[in-house]
């Protein structure tokens, strides 16, 4: 099943008529909140109070079941007992919808130390729920890679369409002068500091439950202020490195450098084992973000762009500033360390 990225009073009245049969009532009201590439977000309003109604966004070429993934996590972190998430409350696959526990909170701009911390503790009870009832049954994260060398694998296959790009030249002259000669030698400085590590699978003892998309772009602060993180679509078991490295990087976070080091920080001492690996994984980490902030470049997201209603002036815009993000990337993969803003005491 595919989905509209674009509302209509059609497809408004449909899924308010699927809303009324998940519910089991009638007089549901939906009124168009959010969406993105993925998902569209309604306020649903009922008898009995509101919800978030989430419709996913289906394409051939990617295979997941977003609205599974993301209703499964969080029935388990609910049955578990965390409340920092949205709670499910129905869904239906024939239909590729779900109906979350409404969150009445703002966007969180700008993070706080105390942000931090909560984030880091929510990743740490994540880490304590991998052995119970249940979890084993939660598919990998989105692109989880549990080693070097399937890392790079993933790296070289997102290369690919980009590196086959004849256009615009200021595109394909980073490809070729910038970002493969840093692949190549960030490829051969991290296979010799993993060594024999560097092609063995991550041990399950040392992998842990994740959001994967996971940051303040994706979470709200609730009235009394805590914090909910939401967007649970690609959740799965995952390598911490990733995790953090992701939340250190992600363009979509304005986190200042000081308080993403205190986050990894803190996160590395619930994974000790795993310091060695984030020094030399966070580069090649950076890497594929570098080709993620070019994903505007490749016509499948051409498509989607144009699909949505989005004006070539506007697309054209768009790939100038993500090339753009891309160069900062790149110069901060050239750096090599991944605690370049001060104190570099990982684990005590």
């Amino acid at each position: 099943m595919t989905t509209s990225l674009a509302p209509t009073d059609e497809s408004i009245a449909k899924w308010t008529r699927v809303a009324e049969r998940l519910l089991g009532v009638e007089g549901v009201t939906l009124e168009n909140i959010d969406g993105g590439r993925n998902s569209r977000v309604y306020h649903l309003t009922g008898p009995s109070g509101g919800y978030c109604f989430k419709t996913y966004f289906r394409h051939v070429s990617d295979a997941r079941d977003r609205m599974d993934t993301e209703y499964s996590a969080l029935r388990f972190l609910w049955d578990n007992g965390e409340s920092c998430v949205p709670e499910p409350v129905a869904a239906s696959a024939e239909d590729d919808c779900a109906i979350y526990e409404w969150i009445d909170g703002e966007r969180i701009e700008e993070p706080t130390a105390a942000d931090i911390t909560a984030a880091a503790k929510f990743i740490a009870r994540l880490h304590r729920l991998k052995n119970r009832p249940g979890a084993d049954r939660l598919r990998p994260a989105s692109e989880a890679c549990f080693s070097g060398a399937e890392l790079v694998a993933c790296l070289r296959r997102r290369l690919e369409p980009l590196a086959a790009r004849e256009d615009p030249a200021e595109l394909v002259s980073f490809i070729k002068h910038e970002l493969v000669p840093t692949l190549e030698t960030v490829c051969v400085r991290s296979r010799m500091m993993l060594a024999a590590v560097y092609d063995q699978e991550l041990p399950r003892e040392h992998r842990t439950l994740s959001p994967s998309d996971f940051g303040f772009h994706n979470a709200l602060r609730r009235r009394d202020g805590g914090v909910v993180f939401l967007d649970l679509e690609y959740f799965g078991w995952d390598d911490p490195v990733k995790l953090i490295c992701d939340f250190m990087m992600h363009p979509g976070m304005k986190v200042p450098a000081d308080l993403k080091c205190a986050f990894a920080s803190t996160v590395l001492r619930e994974f000790p084992e795993t310091v060695d690996r984030f020094e030399a994984l966070f580069p090649l980490y950076g890497l594929k973000w570098c080709m993620i902030l070019l994903n505007e470049f490749l016509p499948e997201h051409l498509a989607r762009r144009r699909f949505a209603g989005m004006p070539d002036i506007e697309i054209a815009q768009r790939q100038i500033t993500q090339l753009e993000k891309a160069r900062n990337m790149l110069r901060l993969v050239a750096e090599s360390s991944p605690f370049p803003y001060g104190n570099k005491d990982r684990t005590h």
